[in-house]
């Protein structure tokens, strides 16, 4: 009977110059989720590279499973794939530290990515690849402490041998620099993978499980509705295709959308780098990290910030070495986000106009339908005599008052009615502006008349009258009321009448708005 003898060879690779970069390495400014992501970058590069000879040994398709296990109470994480593995011409710039690959072209650009991330995650990681095609397999064992120490140049790859048809790659860290994910990280590094890694796992052939759950990732739901000027017209899908050419001859390419629904945390572009998410990935992961330039998408709880949603290819963009952030060069940000602004709400589908103006369900319009009539009661009852006053009103000076009545920024208006009312030109108007929540009335002298300006979105009108279900008509009736007061009070030759209003906005910014909890 014979006896099988298991070859096994020591070699010494030299990995010089650029050893000394793994003592830097455990410093850098990594995330977890990005920082695995550099393991999966080499896996799908090795798959993409090889997909060829892949399909040939898998039956006529190349598929790619890549499995991430967590051991917790062991302090270990591994990474294993059934890529092509590392082939012997490759052993060495694959261990060196910043030597790129001969071809940089796709994920795996840096020669940097999974030496750093490694090392930032653990102070030991063992690598065990087997090149497919070549029968063996290589394992060499990273010790950082000892590397930088002993300041080597070399470090050992075992070779034993394997079958020919056998290929993947796996790799080990133990001796954990962070604490292994579980809980809520855990759950947050799966949807930062998920989003990450979204055009990859679109392909059925491609695999990607985490703590034994396979990632998947659903395209939001966009909305499909009429413009709101014409709501009676066909309905639009709330989608455009985007290209931008810089000055600089770089173009960037994708889409523009709106949600269906309003969603916050999930509002926001994804740039794609190679295929590859590399900002904005916290959008579909409900993460503060989507890119929501305030150019675009407006400051604070805009409608813009609520619903606008994309996808932009930016490769002909530098991206950092971490890859999860890109570099621009002088004001080039500036240019993009102007003109993508201006791609983006360019006729025939403004889709910036239709995130502030839309009203998502029957129940918003009816709100304005509703508010409306109550707009026309309440003007109807102001146009009505009112009697003469016993005497001259008590008029207090107001000191140092500003302009109470700044002019309205851009919003949603619910109505919009005009009449003579005491003389006066009177255009009432109730609008539903979120990111004016310091004003609930504004009263503004135009060219023809006056404007009496309600916000339905102030806290006051939020706790008192928030349609359906309560009654907005006598808190408009108030603030009319209040209007007409200043205006007789600035007729009547009263020193500074707005000053009052700007008092009631700044007092209405505080507990008096709010409903008394119980």
């Amino acid at each position: 009977m014979s006896k099988q003898v298991v070859e096994q060879v020591v070699e010494q690779v030299e990995v010089r110059p650029g050893v000394g970069m793994l003592a830097l390495f455990p410093s850098m400014n990594y995330k977890a989720w990005y920082a695995i992501g550099e393991f999966v970058d080499n896996s799908l590069q090795s798959w993409r590279t090889n997909q060829e000879h892949l399909a040939r040994v898998g039956g006529g398709v190349a598929r790619l499973n890549i499995d991430i296990e967590i051991d917790r109470s062991g302090g270990r994480i591994s990474v294993a794939d059934n890529a092509a593995g590392i082939y012997a011409e490759d052993i060495g710039r694959a261990f060196t530290p910043a030597a790129p690959p001969a071809d940089s072209s796709g994920l795996s650009q840096f020669g940097i990515g999974m030496k750093s991330a490694a090392s930032w995650y653990a102070k030991h990681f063992v690598v065990t690849t087997t090149a497919l095609g070549e029968g063996v397999r290589r394992v060499v064992a990273f010790d950082i402490p000892g590397i930088v120490e002993a300041n080597s140049d070399h470090i050992a790859v075992v070779t034993t041998l394997a079958r020919t048809e056998e290929h993947g790659t796996t790799l080990v860290l133990t001796d954990l620099n962070h604490p292994a994910p579980s809980g809520r990280t855990l759950g947050k590094i799966r949807d930062y993978l998920s989003s990450i890694y979204r055009r990859f796992i679109a392909d059925e052939r491609v695999e990607i499980v985490v703590a034994g759950r396979r990632l998947t990732y659903s395209p939001p739901a966009l909305l499909v509705a009429p413009r709101w000027s014409t709501p009676e017209a066909a309905p639009n899908t709330w989608r455009k295709d985007i290209s931008i050419t810089l000055d600089s001859g770089r173009t960037i390419t994708g889409w523009a959308g709106l949600f269906a629904k309003g969603d916050t945390a999930a509002a926001g572009f994804a740039l794609l780098y190679r295929d590859k998410v590399v900002q904005g990935a916290g959008g579909a992961a409900r993460d503060d990290d989507g890119y929501k330039p305030a150019r675009v998408f407006g400051r604070g709880n805009s409608f813009e910030s609520q619903r606008l949603v994309g996808e932009l290819d930016v490769s002909q963009v530098d991206v950092t070495h971490t890859k999860d952030s890109l570099v621009w060069h002088d004001d080039e940000e500036e240019e993009f986000l102007e003109k993508l602004g201006q791609a983006i709400d360019a006729e025939p589908l403004p889709i910036l106009k239709m995130a502030r103006n839309h009203r998502t369900t029957e129940r918003g319009r009816g709100i304005q339908t509703t508010v409306r009539g109550i707009v026309e009661q309440v003007v109807q009852a102001a146009v009505q005599p009112i009697p003469e006053a016993a005497g001259p009103s008590d008029q207090a000076e107001a000191i140092g008052a500003g302009p109470a009545s700044p002019p309205v920024t851009e919003s949603v208006i619910l109505s919009d009615t005009e009449r003579e009312v005491l003389g006066e030109h009177l255009t009432v108007s109730v609008i539903d502006s979120a990111a004016d929540k310091n004003h609930w009335i504004r009263v503004l002298q135009e060219e023809n008349g006056w404007t009496v300006t309600v916000n339905r979105a102030h806290t006051f009108t939020q706790s008192f009258a928030y349609l359906p279900g309560m009654d907005l008509e006598p808190v408009l009736r108030l603030a009319v009321a209040i209007a007409l007061a200043q205006i007789k009070a600035e007729r009547g030759g009263a020193r500074e009448p707005r000053y009052m209003i700007a008092e009631l906005n700044r007092i209405l910014t505080g507990p008096l708005a709010k409903k008394a909890t119980s």
